[in-house]
């Protein structure tokens, strides 16, 4: 099924202008630590909040493509990579966690979180990153031990987008060993749970007003039915399916800051002194950067929402990201050269961009490196 291109223009529209309204008119927002509610609020009241909003018939089968173009225009239109993370994650959440086949256990409880979650008054976090650890297997330690009603919940979670907002969170844990590995399972626990304490903030240098938290466990009770997806499989599941949906959305939002920074670029390049021809020249190499950049983007939301046609977009995103990287140092070579001071909050867009590709790198070697080997594999046959 092919998205039709009006469903998808009428999207970037819906987000490109409540951004224009309501994001890029808040001046120092990238700066801002502590996260606005009331834009958030203003996101609800507008519905691009709802859960549902990607479902409906014209999307359902592209709702990464969907969710990644509305990330973009949110930039675009916005000028601010923090709120489109917190939005894009609020989504894909719901879309790829919560509201999936199997979950009718808990239907009561997704029901009233679909409720509040519509209106921005509730977001729901996926708990799997520890201290030390990260997201790796071999040494996330938090656990859920079986009781004869439910699961006791014990460790720490941390680097979580939207926990200091959230009303309830996902939380991955480890429920047992087999063949020396660990088995992970998921469970929905509400922020009211005895045991559950979220700590404040933390102070994250880029994607402000993102907000990210930790949250601490302790002789946390959740009844039978807070088991989310199999047990014991929520790390190939949920975990590592979770990973390669969030790396391709967030390409939407990396997109739209680029086109906000090209356009404020070529805005002022067009109201100062004359450009010359080779100024001219790395203004429209940077067009083609973004454009290729665009590209890359839709095929690796595409290889999301449709596994069986296309290839894993491993492969799409490592390119994705050397360009990212590319447009960014020639974006910023250009603008010494002219001597142009890019309007805010152009800065923090730049800053946000090369702090996030710094904090990408060592995964990004590993998969190359993955993808060598196998290429040497298959060299070695013949």
């Amino acid at each position: 099924m092919t998205i039709p291109i009006e469903t998808v223009k009428s999207i970037e529209a819906l987000f490109s202008d409540f951004a224009r309204a309501h994001i890029l008119a808040l001046p120092g927002l990238g700066e801002q630590t502590l996260f606005p509610k009331d834009l958030w609020e203003e996101m609800g009241q507008a519905n691009l909040l709802n859960p549902a909003l990607f479902t409906d018939p014209a999307l359902e089968d592209r709702s990464c493509l969907a969710i990644t173009r509305a990330g973009s225009a949110l930039v675009s239109g916005g000028g601010n990579l923090g709120m489109a993370l917190s939005w894009m994650v609020h989504h894909l959440v719901a879309r790829y966690l919560l509201f999936q086949e199997g979950n009718n256990e808990r239907q009561e409880v997704l029901e009233q979180l679909g409720k509040t979650m519509a209106p921005g008054d509730a977001t729901v976090c996926f708990a799997v990153s520890e201290p030390k650890a990260g997201a790796h297997p071999k040494y996330m330690a938090a656990t859920a031990q079986k009781t004869n009603t439910g699961y006791i919940l014990n460790g720490e979670k941390t680097y979580l987008t939207n926990a200091p907002i959230a009303q309830a969170f996902i939380v991955i844990a480890v429920t047992g060993v087999e063949r020396e590995k660990k088995q992970f399972s998921a469970f929905l626990v509400p922020k009211k749970t005895k045991g559950l304490r979220v700590l404040p903030p933390m102070a994250i240098p880029f994607f402000n007003p993102s907000p990210h938290g930790s949250i601490y466990l302790k002789e946390c009770q959740v009844p039978d039915n807070a088991l989310m997806g199999r047990l014991g499989h929520a790390h190939k599941d949920m975990v590592l399916a979770f990973r390669k949906v969030e790396d391709a959305a967030m390409t939407g939002p990396v997109t739209g800051a680029m086109a906000f920074l090209l356009d404020a670029l070529a805005r002022e390049m067009a109201n100062g002194k004359n450009p010359g021809e080779q100024d001219i020249e790395q203004l429209g190499g940077l067009a083609a950067l973004l454009e290729t950049a665009d590209l890359l983007s839709w095929n690796a939301a595409m290889a999301v929402d449709d596994s069986a046609a296309c290839s894993e977009p491993v492969a799409i995103l490592l390119q994705f990201k050397r360009l990212v990287g590319q447009y960014v140092a020639e974006l910023d070579a250009l603008v010494e050269k002219t001597n142009l001071i890019l309007p805010a909050p152009c800065g923090i867009l730049i800053h946000d961009l090369k702090s996030s590709a710094q904090m990408g790198k060592n995964n990004s070697r590993i998969q190359q490196t993955k993808l060598g080997r196998v290429l040497l594999k298959k060299s070695g046959k013949h």
